[in-house]
């Protein structure tokens, strides 16, 4: 295959891993627009790049074991601005194989390949599973010091040791084409690490639906995995799934499938979010999830402004309507919980604890505050 080495997360095809290959070869770049076919022959002369044109709009530049494929990418990233990259398809060939229809399938944006190789930690991590978690307690809020729930958050680290924020993360993956990857991975390892520290409350776990192609076939793994290593804990019903950048969720349907994929096994669905934009409103009224999570911007602040008490108000009176418990994010005063507390049915927030690899145990801002 044109994509070089692969290793395997369980399954063949799409739960592999596709890692940039090593070696000699020759790297075609197919420009869509004849504008751009012309600034990058241009450009690739002046950087001077060992090229041809073996067909016409083909460029083909030649790849030595010396200056691997990713150096290749890395010096095209310096060469080409991005509108240039994502306007061009690319694909590798090792020396000793012929272009043919088989390698169309490893046919990306160049952009695409070069993220790919900018995010070769990420493709470590995730080929040696080394992905960790930290956990956070949802808390009762009229009762902050009892535990509901966990929220499970995604933490990693690079072969060399440094921290990689999970927004970093994400975007790489994003970028080089490998959420679903990522997505599967943390889904779980969130329960793996879960069970190995303990934890038998409900675990809230996050996932991005635009890394879940066919529910049927994605989400087994998942439920594999929870009845496989997760016996002691009440399994389904022990565990919520939660939908992550519901914001950017343009296609309500599939998620719709998604979620009664959830369900149908026993599982419960989180929304998170609520209140961030109208997408998530509306999205609301049409999955009915079991829980909401509130936004932590109408959280912050909401003690002392009458205005956003209103708006929160109008959320948490809807979510009654429609029997969905309540969960407010970002706590992070006693004012903001004394607010909340009799308003919602959970809190989460640095107030109570803030997250850890080891399960803290939660603080009650005013223990004598029955």
């Amino acid at each position: 295959m044109a994509t070089g080495e692969e290793t395997i997360l369980s399954c063949p095809d799409c739960e592999r891993i596709n890692v940039l290959p090593t070696g000699a070869g020759t790297l075609y770049l197919a420009p869509v627009l004849a504008h751009t076919r012309a600034t990058l022959r241009q450009r690739l002369i002046e950087e001077r790049f060992p090229c041809s044109e073996p067909a016409s709009g083909i460029l083909a530049v030649a790849v030595d074991p010396e200056h691997d494929l990713g150096a290749t990418l890395s010096r095209l990233d310096e060469a080409l601005s991005h509108s240039e990259q994502n306007g061009c398809r690319a694909t590798f060939v090792p020396d000793g194989e012929r272009f043919g229809v088989e390698h169309l399938q490893d046919t990306h944006l160049l952009s695409t390949l070069i993220a790919r190789h900018n995010a070769r930690d990420l493709a470590a991590i995730l080929a040696s599973d080394a992905l960790d978690f930290h956990f956070q307690p949802i808390v009762h809020a009229a009762r902050p010091d009892q535990v509901f729930a966990w929220e499970a958050l995604v933490r990693a680290s690079s072969p060399a040791g440094e921290l990689i924020p999970p927004n970093i993360l994400f975007d790489q993956a994003r970028a080089a084409e490998m959420m679903f990857h990522l997505d599967r991975a943390a889904r779980i390892n969130a329960i793996r690490r879960a069970t190995e520290r303990g934890i038998r409350d409900q675990l809230f776990i996050n996932f991005n639906p635009t890394a879940i192609y066919d529910p049927a076939f994605c989400l087994e793994t998942t439920v594999r995995e929870i009845r496989g290593i997760a016996p002691d804990v009440p399994a389904p019903a022990g565990f919520v799934f939660e939908v992550i950048e519901s914001d950017q969720i343009t296609d309500t349907e599939h998620l719709r499938r998604i979620i009664d994929r959830y369900r149908n096994a026993g599982f419960r669905v989180a929304l998170d979010d609520l209140g961030a934009g109208y997408a998530s409103l509306n999205l609301l009224s049409q999955l009915r999830p079991d829980f909401v999570k509130i936004d932590r911007e109408l959280v912050r602040g909401i003690d002392a402004d009458e205005y956003q008490q209103k708006i929160l108000g109008k959320i948490i009176e809807l979510a009654r309507e429609l029997d969905i418990r309540i969960v407010a994010e970002g706590v992070e005063t006693a004012g903001e919980w004394r607010w909340l507390r009799d308003r919602v049915d959970y809190c989460q927030g640095f107030l109570f604890a803030r997250p850890a690899a080891e399960p803290p145990a939660p603080v009650h801002p005013d223990p004598e505050v029955p």
